[in-house]
């Protein structure tokens, strides 16, 4: 395959997206693909001004995903999609809120996470079935005994920097905001868990005050009201920086509730308690990993006793049926043979450079070359092979990458 097929890779959260992104547009080049990768306004804009071919959509509430997937196809592309927010979802709020059929029709492959996301929309719109495929997600990818290797000095760094440290997930955006707490009925079952966890928190930091504690904030979080709670707390710092799997990896033991990535520290054989101070009607996904514990108490002696974790921990059996995984196969790879099998128009001849220029943005984040070519080059050394690479900055934040042959 020559150098003609574009790929169209946005990412909208980078700490969360970019890693998985950089995985599936390396493996893209090495078959051929120009691949657009960077922040997702501009790589929407960049659809017209670069020829036809595949963008990646990653999905998102229905205002958002129905602006996205309709300018990218009134500029000639060819929408697949892989819902970002894909693996724990509940059937009537997703359909309503990021799976419509207006926008679903318009898709050409619809890659889930697993059988749960697959069985929900083919259910629900039987006539469009057979454009759902499970793929995985190219972030599973990452936290196989293969690719854990990008992550291993960047996580022996925050090892030596916060020892033995406990790392604290939290999920508290619908209340503790980033323009400040919320007040009302609908988040009080939010607020009371979030409470919860400070106290939690609290009580730990004071009785191991030889550990430090790293509490991960949402993005969406407002990370000045745990700085402000904590800041009389040597032991406690506020860090939302860098992959999370670098911090997984780092850690001595996760704590969470309802996290995707208490499901990732289980992936990465981590050891994973899930902090349930209050009953659950149904017990989401996440809080059925690991151990789950209801007090303060009995999380305290957890901690104490982690290295006994495997002889207790537990493992849902509805894991695999949410998250497709399988031994020495890559949800990066099965994207790319479905993309294949999608014909394109041909490009011109000669593609000139484009520069792209993006008026307004939400939300901005860094994106540079070496980022890129550190990446790249952390993925040679695990194939033990290298092939030379031409990268291209289009706009800030936003590059074209291909392989040179």
């Amino acid at each position: 395959m020559t150098n003609k097929r574009f790929l169209y890779l946005p990412v909208e959260v980078k700490v969360r997206e970019l890693d998985a992104k950089l995985l599936l547009s390396y493996y893209a080049m090495k078959q051929g693909y120009q691949v657009i990768i960077g922040d997702h306004p501009t790589v929407v804009e960049s659809t017209a001004h670069f020829p036809a071919g595949i963008f990646l959509a990653k999905g998102g509430p229905k205002g958002f995903r129905k602006r996205t997937i309709t300018k990218v196809k009134e500029n000639g592309q060819i929408v697949v999609e892989l819902d970002e927010e894909g693996l724990l979802i509940e059937k009537s709020k997703y359909i309503r809120d990021r799976m419509r059929k207006d926008m679903l029709q318009f898709v050409e492959q619809e890659y889930c996470w697993g059988d749960h996301q697959k069985q929900i929309i083919s259910n629900t719109y039987p006539d469009l079935a057979t454009k759902c495929k499970i793929v995985g997600n190219p972030r599973l990818d990452l936290l196989s005994e293969k690719y854990r290797e990008i992550y291993r000095l960047e996580a022996k760094a925050i090892q030596e920097k916060y020892h033995n440290f406990i790392l604290v997930n939290t999920r508290f955006p619908l209340y503790n905001a980033s323009k400040g707490l919320k007040e009302n009925s609908y988040v009080e079952p939010i607020k009371k868990l979030y409470i919860a966890f400070l106290e939690m928190i609290e009580a730990t930091a004071k009785r191991f005050p030889e550990k430090n504690i790293v509490i991960r904030p949402h993005p969406g979080e407002n990370r000045r009201t745990y700085q402000q709670r904590f800041k009389q707390f040597h032991n406690v710092h506020i860090i939302h920086e860098g992959s999370i799997i670098n911090w997984l990896l780092a850690a001595n033991v996760i704590i969470h509730n309802g996290c995707t990535s208490g499901i990732e520290a289980f992936l990465l054989d981590k050891p994973v308690i899930s902090y349930i101070p209050f009953v659950e009607k149904n017990t989401v996904l996440p809080n059925q990993v690991g151990l789950q514990i209801t007090t303060i108490p009995s999380l305290q002696q957890a901690i104490l006793n982690i290295s006994d974790y495997n002889q207790h921990k537990k493992v849902p059996e509805s894991l695999y049926h949410h998250c497709f995984m399988e031994h020495d196969s890559y949800s990066y790879d099965r994207i790319l043979q479905l993309c294949n099998r999608i014909s394109l128009p041909s490009p011109p001849p000669k593609i000139s450079p484009q520069r792209i220029s993006i008026q307004k943005q939400k939300r901005r984040f860094s994106l540079l070359e070496n980022e890129l070519m550190n990446f790249y080059q952390k993925i040679d050394q695990i194939e033990q092979s290298s092939f030379q690479r031409h990268i291209d900055k289009i706009a800030p934040n936003a590059y074209r990458v291909q392989a040179i042959t």
